[in-house]
């Protein structure tokens, strides 16, 4: 179900590039797809053709108010996001920007994976978007973006976007299966945090 999601996404298009501003377009196949809790995840096309890249669009069951918070506070993310053990607000520019510090395990005999990321909110309108852009570690890019669009009064729409290349010795095509294959995991993570 989630190839035939992958192949729904990209052949009827979620309009959110790097630029978004707006909500995304669903028509009425991908609404009842995440409306029965699907996450959505379609690849892209990686920066320099290296790496990994996908856009996921997925349902929380809770409005905005209570899963932006989720999503901003980046200090958290070691409580509930898979495979993260350490994190934290390193460095606070101003009330939108800050450095995100973020540790997480990865199978032996790989070393784990950690980054410092450039963070930067915005509201859009009645939504809110969370985009990052790495500042050191262990990739060799690491950015990204989470949305969180008003659904219907009491769920919300996220988008999530990646596009990392970490900075390990293994085949693309193995990096990009595991962290397609992951993307649901990371919603589901969310909504428990939510209580959703």
């Amino acid at each position: 179900m989630l190839r035939q999601g992958m192949m729904l996404l990209a052949l009827l298009g979620v309009c959110v590039g790097t630029a978004h501003a707006e909500r995304p377009f669903l028509n009425r196949l991908q609404r009842v797809m995440l409306e029965d809790g699907q996450v959505i995840v379609s690849p892209q096309k990686p920066t320099d053709d290296s790496g990994v890249a996908a856009l996921a669009v997925g349902l929380v069951e809770a409005p905005v108010d209570k899963v932006w918070p989720v999503l901003r506070d980046c200090q958290h993310h070691k409580h509930f996001m898979p495979k993260a053990y350490e994190s934290a607000i390193t460095q606070r520019f101003s009330p939108t920007q800050y450095i995100c510090y973020l540790k997480a395990s990865t199978p032996f005999p790989l070393p784990d994976l950690y980054y410092h990321a450039l963070s930067t909110i915005k509201q859009l309108g009645a939504g809110w978007q969370l985009s990052w852009t790495l500042s050191k570690g262990n990739y060799k890019r690491y950015d990204g973006r989470w949305e969180a669009w008003p659904y219907d009064g009491q769920r919300t729409l996220l988008v999530y976007a990646i596009d990392v290349d970490p900075d390990l010795k293994m085949p693309d095509a193995l990096l990009r299966n595991g962290w397609l294959d992951a993307l649901p995991d990371v919603f589901k993570a969310v909504r428990r945090r939510c209580g959703a």
